[in-house]
């Protein structure tokens, strides 16, 4: 199988690139900045160099804010074609921030509250209103570009004159105390394969590693983790990192990220996070293509530390009058809180069965 990584060749990719090359026959690595697409009434056809790109089983596109729009292009003229891990519409999504949170709202994803400014003028009137301190942001940008928190109406009125030059949109956002302190997860398909947290360096509100944060492996617990798997699937990634704070009640996701950094995330977490994207990528790719899944079952098994078994026997736990499961069963059955299932039960035994039994 062939599989080509559209990037703009960055450690990441290139990282991912040396581990696919263990799974896929071939694997080209395509500078996105060479890459066209052209458009007419018979059909969209995607140039690289000026030529036809070839056929792939797997095309991973990955990139800035910058070139959401060529992403979603090439993405869509691909559709169906080969396995793409995100939707066309992921990429205009995901890549910025105030439609990542419509998408998020949507399925009910916990997230900080934000108010949108078109203009300056608006902005200015939104400050009056709000709770402080607040965030202020720009739409699109990365690496926590474009973040400034204000504790005051003068200050945050001082504020929009340095955003001002981004030429962009504003984001106002409601400020959650975390002592510059927030989560990334790494996310294939339904499952959290790395998490950090990192922490702000000195008076910087901003966790990025890129601002100067550091990271420590975190362990997410049942709950975080099915909201980071939600918000993934909010804005239609099979692959993505999603960043989070820790709430009151629940932690609540700030950003998606579609082309999430490895290197502070792989040495924090001492795992080989490049590996788990290729190894996502070949399974899915041969789903796509209709090959066999035999041992996937043990796989995933042998991945939480069980036995391969029919049966595991327990002692029964009813709490309130409900029966509660082992969280290792959750895990391997891959169970989400909004899937829709069928309990058969009858004296002695119960049977939870999903309706929709494709898993990944």
């Amino acid at each position: 199988m062939k599989l080509a990584l559209i990037s703009l060749g960055g450690e990441g990719s290139k990282s991912i690139s040396k581990e696919a090359r263990k799974y896929f026959d071939s694997v080209d690595e395509v500078d996105i900045k060479k890459i066209e697409v052209r458009v007419d009434e018979k059909k969209v056809e995607v140039l690289y160099e000026k030529k036809p790109l070839p056929e792939y089983d797997c095309v991973y596109i990955r990139g800035s804010f910058k070139y959401a729009l060529l992403q979603r292009s090439i993405s869509s003229a691909l559709q169906g074609k080969c396995y793409l891990p995100m939707a066309p519409e992921s990429y205009t999504t995901a890549h910025d921030k105030f439609l990542t949170m419509l998408e998020l709202s949507k399925l009910g994803v916990n997230m900080p509250r934000t108010y949108f400014a078109a203009t300056t003028k608006q902005a200015k009137k939104l400050l009056e209103e709000v709770n402080y301190p607040i965030i202020m942001k720009i739409p699109s940008g990365t690496q926590g570009k474009g973040v400034m928190t204000a504790d005051s109406l003068p200050s945050a009125k001082s504020m929009l004159d340095t955003l001002e030059v981004f030429n962009q949109p504003y984001l106002i956002q409601e400020y959650i105390e975390t002592s510059a302190t927030d989560i990334r997860a790494i996310v294939t398909g339904k499952k959290v394969v790395a998490a950090m947290k990192r922490k702000g360096k000195g008076g910087e509100v901003r966790s990025n590693i890129h601002q100067g944060g550091t990271g420590l492996a975190y362990e997410l617990d049942y709950e975080t983790e099915r909201v980071a798997i939600k918000a993934a699937k909010a804005v239609k990634a099979d692959i993505c990192g999603v960043d989070l704070l820790e709430g009151v009640k629940s932690s609540m996701v700030i950003e998606v990220n579609l082309s999430p950094g490895l290197a502070g995330i792989t040495a924090a977490t001492k795992k080989n996070v490049a590996d788990f994207f290729a190894k996502f990528l070949f399974e899915k790719t041969k789903e796509f293509k209709g090959e066999s899944k035999e041992g996937k079952y043990e796989e995933i098994i042998k991945e939480f530390g069980m036995k391969p078994q029919k049966e595991v026997i327990m002692n029964l736990d009813i709490k309130g009058g409900r029966i509660r499961l082992p969280e290792g069963i959750t895990k391997i059955t891959r169970f989400n809180a909004d899937d829709e299932i069928a309990l058969i039960a009858e004296k002695g035994k119960l049977t939870i069965k999903d309706l929709d039994v494709k898993k990944e």
